[in-house]
């Protein structure tokens, strides 16, 4: 017959497989928030404490946390010509598609001059220059009242960009018309030589975005990265606008070996900048240095120092 053993008070006792802490009803709190009990408690009434936290302590530290996190889109521009400037060999493009007045397009021009890329960077920019047409689709329409598409918005002024541009920059093409008629047969085969590094879609329309991959999407080599100016539009809704493009393209709509990765580095706090992966592109960026071999790393002391 089997006995039962009694545990003495000095042996340890087994406990049961549940997670430390379960059952510990209140956790200690962190410092901020036991500072704002000390502050609460040293002010009076609560019509005051609520605006003296909300004026005084919510408001600062939205301001600061979103001077030091929110996405900025000129900072990726540079980041992706330095990239490809000190990593890789050859000669790339930068295409806008949607430029309007220049805004954004003379900046990119900027930059290549800033680098020192004029002779290995040629900037692409494409636009009818007459602004927003009617949107047709029911993946453009807007799901908030107010908010909807203006036909004629962000026209631009051709002549006026392009001799300005004319002044200052040897490195740049624009394309004006339609996107299926623009992006022709003779401008993708010029993607041979320059290899395109960044791809900005300012177009606002599902409707054209969707025209641009139709035509470019075998020209894309894997690591081009993906900038997407309105995909906020709707919530970042995969059913509207240029997230429907993203969901589209992974989920294998535009075939498969194709997909858009979030850079995180690049989008900071976004979901506005991807990295192309193309496992069928016609080219593809190249290394000008041999990548290391993997080594083992020698053993050293137990502290957490490397």
């Amino acid at each position: 017959m089997a006995q039962s053993r009694r545990v003495s008070a000095a042996e340890p006792r087994l406990r049961s497989n549940a997670p430390p802490h379960e059952g510990v009803r209140h956790r200690k709190s962190g410092a901020f928030a036991t500072a704002l009990g000390v502050l609460g408690r040293c002010l009076p009434g609560e019509h005051f404490k609520t605006a003296v936290y909300l004026n005084c302590i919510a408001a600062p530290r939205k301001m600061l946390r979103e001077a030091a996190t929110s996405f900025y889109r000129m900072d990726h521009v540079y980041e992706v010509l330095r990239e490809f400037r000190d990593q890789y060999d050859g000669r790339f493009s930068v295409l806008e598609f949607g430029v309007a007045d220049g805004y954004t397009f003379t900046k990119q021009l900027f930059a290549t001059r800033y680098l020192g890329m004029t002779d290995r960077v040629m900037v692409h920019g494409f636009d009818t220059f007459t602004g927003l047409p009617e949107w047709s689709d029911p993946a453009d329409q807007t799901l908030i009242g107010g908010d909807e598409w203006v036909p004629g918005a962000f026209h631009g002024r051709y002549e006026e960009l392009k001799s300005h541009c004319d002044r200052k920059y040897p490195n740049y093409q624009l394309h004006k018309g339609l996107f299926e008629d623009t992006i022709t047969d003779e401008f993708l085969a010029s993607l041979q030589e320059f290899v395109p590094i960044l791809i900005w879609i300012d177009c606002d329309y599902y409707v054209s975005t969707r025209q641009i991959f139709e035509r470019m999407i075998d020209h894309i080599p894997s690591g081009c990265v993906v900038y997407f100016d309105e995909i906020e539009y709707n919530f970042s809704s995969r059913f509207t606008g240029e997230m429907r493009i993203v969901s589209e393209i992974n989920s294998g709509r535009f075939g498969d070996g194709v997909e858009l990765v979030r850079d995180r580095n690049l989008s900071w706090n976004s979901d506005r900048v991807y990295r192309f992966i193309n496992l069928n592109a016609k080219t593809k960026h190249r290394l000008n240095h041999q990548v290391a071999g993997h080594h083992v790393r020698n053993r050293g002391d137990g502290s957490p120092f490397p």
